[in-house]
């Protein structure tokens, strides 16, 4: 499980990465925000954090979406993040090395990277997408309250979203998936 807090300057996530350990990272709006402020302005998390050691120091990195015109040039093929990127709100950054990793296989199979070329932006359309909505609802309170009272008063929405995101469902499934529930009401 992992949890999504919502402040003034940004997120923390806080996500279970052993029996006894938690991972807290924060995403601010600000390049000069740091943890701590982002933290103090979270309250309930930061009650939950009290008395928590440390095991780690704070470490940092820039996340960005980004996309590129062009992912091949003559035999050359870029992957993973060198290849454009979602944001790291996403949590795709290894999905979707593996699933460019997959294109390129069968791209090169047939000794044709403008495969990997016509097929690159589908593998990254879908977590850029979840990245705007996730980044819209940061800059947004009004959106992200209604985004969490949908998902508070329909809980079986979350998971259909989920599936989505991570490919297992279209997004004709995902729009449809409990039509026949609608009807029946």
């Amino acid at each position: 499980m992992v949890e999504v807090h919502w402040g003034d300057l940004g997120q923390a996530y806080v996500t279970p990465v052993g029996p006894e350990e938690i991972c807290v990272a924060t995403v601010a709006r600000s390049p000069v925000t740091r943890m701590e402020a982002v933290l103090a302005g979270l309250p309930a998390l930061q009650a939950h954090l009290e008395g928590a050691g440390e095991l780690s120091k704070v470490r940092g990195a820039l996340t960005t979406t980004r996309k590129l015109r062009r992912v091949t040039a003559g035999n050359v093929a870029l992957t993973g993040d060198a290849s454009g990127s979602a944001d790291a709100i996403t949590g795709e950054g290894i999905a979707l090395s593996f699933r460019q990793a997959r294109l390129l296989a069968e791209a090169i199979a047939v000794d044709n990277l403008a495969i990997y070329e016509a097929g690159h932006p589908a593998v990254l359309r879908m977590p850029h997408l979840m990245s705007r909505a996730m980044l819209s609802m940061d800059t947004s309170p009004w959106l992200r309250d209604r985004f969490m009272g949908l998902f508070s008063a329909r809980p079986q929405l979350f998971p259909h979203l989920l599936a989505l995101h991570l490919g297992e469902r279209t997004l004709r499934d995902f729009l449809f998936w409990d039509l026949p529930a609608r009807k029946a009401a």
